[in-house]
């Protein structure tokens, strides 16, 4: 048995570049995690239409949970029926969606326990 297993990092999807989506296991698809987020994504997949959800990924690998029914290039998913198993990056637009940033400090002042650690010396 190894660390790996222990410690897999949820993987963050985002689209055209942005992420949006830290894929952490709260859904049980990639197009249920897109839809929480309320990112545009035509599927018909609940009304027995398969293949409506196709996705282009730029990069990153998608696992399957059923086999998909529609046929697939290369370059593409079915969110439907996928989870991702590592960073992915989709073809698809973010505009409107919530963009995940990463929290900045003041370079001019050291962080928060740094400071504290300094007037406790």
């Amino acid at each position: 048995m190894t660390y790996k297993t222990f410690f897999k990092k949820a993987p963050i999807v985002s689209l055209k570049g942005q992420p949006v989506i830290l894929f952490d296991g709260k859904h049980s698809s990639l197009l249920e995690a897109l839809e929480s987020k309320k990112v545009n994504i035509f599927s018909e997949c609940r009304n027995g239409f398969c293949g409506a959800c196709k996705t282009t990924v730029i990069s990153g690998d998608v696992s399957y949970i059923t086999t998909p029914l529609a046929e697939l290039k290369a370059n593409e998913c079915l969110p439907c029926c996928c989870v991702p198993e590592t960073d992915l990056n989709l073809k698809l637009s973010c505009k409107g969606v919530e963009v995940v940033a990463k929290r900045q400090y003041n370079t001019h002042q050291p962080a928060p326990l740094l400071t504290k650690l300094a007037h406790e010396s």
